[in-house]
């Protein structure tokens, strides 16, 4: 009976002072409900890179080449279309969940993997990371100027297992 008594006593203050979340919905679904979208795409996580574009992150787990991380710059809108930047490289730093910072040099992909960006400018960026394991969290932040201004960028607990658009 004691015992009883005690669980349903912890049962209750969990729910009353707050175990767990309060908020019913995910994440995600917070996120899309305050900027109209989710930050989420397939295998890309998604920033908001100013009011009109978005800077997508994924990464590339490769045993024999190395493992990399990728950069598309994209419209906002729905139709996610790349948006090419007068941009020869993009700095970033990486940080894992324990503290470890990298630091990160995106250049521009081959030109067959942006075929539509015009001359002198891109918008896919690829960066080696040979440091990146599967199971890290990482948060990875830059700054890319667009217009002239510049835009801070971050990914938050970019798992690069669950964003990765290849792996061997």
């Amino acid at each position: 009976m004691k015992t009883t008594l005690a669980f349903t006593i912890l049962l209750t203050a969990s729910f009353a002072f707050g175990c767990g979340s309060r908020d019913p919905k995910p994440a995600t679904h917070r996120e899309a409900e305050e900027h109209g979208h989710s930050h989420e795409r397939d295998k890309m996580l998604l920033a908001d890179l100013g009011k009109k574009h978005h800077a997508a992150l994924t990464a590339h787990l490769s045993s024999k080449t190395g493992n990399e991380l990728d950069v598309f710059l994209e419209t906002a809108d729905e139709a996610h279309k790349p948006a090419p930047m007068p941009l020869s490289k993009l700095t970033a730093k990486a940080k894992t969940a324990y503290g470890k910072e990298y630091e990160l040099t995106f250049e521009p992909s081959e030109p067959d993997e942006r075929k539509d960006d015009p001359p002198g400018k891109c918008s896919h960026f690829v960066a080696k990371a040979p440091w990146m394991k599967p199971t890290d969290t990482l948060t990875v932040s830059a700054t890319i100027e667009i217009d002239g201004k510049p835009q801070t960028v971050e990914w938050k607990d970019f798992n690069p297992k669950k964003y990765a658009h290849h792996e061997e």
